[in-house]
């Protein structure tokens, strides 16, 4: 093996918080924009897909004439598709490359939502989610590892997660005008096969022993934990927001459209904003810092009854949960190796992404019996859980550390 070989396999080895070079700037950029464009299209199409469900479960209900305990069925098949990625997703890009990954997701996603917007009998639906949920899981992991590995990194990352948030924020606002102008919820699923079609579009043109090193890596495992129950705090809110709001806090359904839109417009803010100062004053510190006040925020939602005062609470706490997972992929792609990333940091997204179904289904079955008004509980249970995964999260800096 010669010296540069050498070298070169060294540095896969070895985590970019051990690699010391001059700091990135946008030109290093240059020759990455078109795949990193189209990632931001992916994620936006991430995003849409998990704001939609939550927004359509009362129309979802009147047309099968089903309980919230029944419908929540489906955030648990979703789930199980996200998990079946989880679990193969690494063996996947070994074996047919990223780019083949790509394309199996985007299909995948486009055929699902031509079955579900058919209208079919609800089993039909539920059957199909897994398709859902395994297609989303492989865009998501392969957008995550790319983006990853670009330079400035942590600053992409938070970009690519912010637009997650804008597609989250757009899916009630279509929702909204399709109730407006007394479309059904299959209208939804028609809106998500154009932009399925636009997915397509915008993708262009033995690794078992370290799938095993990096899936059982303690930061793998960590943040996989980690990110399970964020992202189920972050859709949990989502996704039965509405039912929440309507249901529990008697809101009008329109206006109520309006601040669930925002719950997930702050997502993206926060993913900018309170992004730039987890990298000013540091990772660590900031996530607890917003982790306790998610906690308040939670809190007040739970004690108040004053429908403002909920919608202002439920609004802030999506910004506070904004850069929690980019951040959370940021330090993973620093600390682990980088012959460790397409699988631990697709394994984190994907198995991670499972959260976003498997905990609303909990939260659904939970309400059933003791009505929708437990959902803050349920997610300050959630909240207090990822405080004590974070502080086993290895740190950037030290937690005091000066700013940087």
């Amino acid at each position: 093996m010669s010296n540069q070989e050498s070298s070169s396999y060294s540095d896969e080895n070895v985590p970019l918080l051990n690699n010391t070079k001059r700091p990135e700037t946008l030109k290093d950029l240059n020759g990455h924009w078109k795949p990193l464009l189209a990632s931001f299209f992916l994620v936006i199409v991430s995003g849409l897909n998990d704001g939609c469900l939550g927004t359509i479960i009362p129309r979802m209900k009147l047309y099968y004439d089903i309980s919230n305990e029944t419908i929540s069925i489906l955030f648990l098949c979703t789930a199980c598709g996200f998990f079946i990625s989880a679990a193969f997703n690494g063996y996947v890009v070994h074996n047919i490359g990223q780019l083949k990954t790509l394309y199996l997701g985007a299909t995948t996603v486009l055929i699902a939502y031509t079955i579900i917007s058919q209208g079919f009998p609800f089993i039909v639906v539920a059957c199909t989610m897994p398709f859902v949920g395994a297609g989303i899981a492989l865009l998501n992991a392969a957008v995550n590892v790319f983006v990853a590995n670009v330079p400035l990194a942590t600053i992409m990352l938070n970009v690519l997660h912010a637009l997650y948030g804008v597609g989250a924020f757009i899916s009630p606002r279509v929702s909204a005008y399709l109730l407006v102008h007394n479309y059904s919820w299959m209208g939804m699923y028609k809106f998500l096969i154009g932009v399925a079609i636009l997915n397509l579009v915008a993708i262009t043109p033995d690794h078992s022993e370290l799938t095993k090193l990096a899936i059982f890596n303690r930061v793998t495992l960590l943040g996989a934990a980690y990110i399970l129950i964020y992202a189920g705090v972050e859709v949990t809110m989502g996704g039965w927001g509405l039912t929440w709001l309507t249901e529990g806090r008697h809101g009008e359904a329109e206006p109520m459209l309006q601040v669930v839109s925002g719950y997930w417009g702050g997502l993206a803010f926060g993913r900018i904003l309170l992004g730039y100062l987890c990298n000013k004053f540091g990772d660590k510190l900031m996530i607890t810092v917003y982790t306790a006040m998610i906690i308040a925020g939670l809190s007040i939602m739970r004690l108040s009854t004053d429908l403002v005062l909920d919608s202002i609470a439920f609004i802030t706490v999506g910004a506070l949960l904004g850069p929690m997972f980019p951040t959370t992929i940021s330090l993973a792609s620093k600390v682990l190796p980088r012959n460790f990333h397409a699988t631990s940091i697709g394994f984190m997204s994907a198995f991670g992404a499972g959260g976003a179904a498997l905990f609303p289904f909990i939260t659904g079955q939970v309400a059933g019996r003791f009505g929708i008004l437990i959902m803050p509980t349920a997610c300050i249970v959630m909240a207090v859980t990822m405080m004590i995964l974070w502080a086993f999260i290895p740190s950037d800096k030290p937690m005091f550390g000066a700013c940087r």
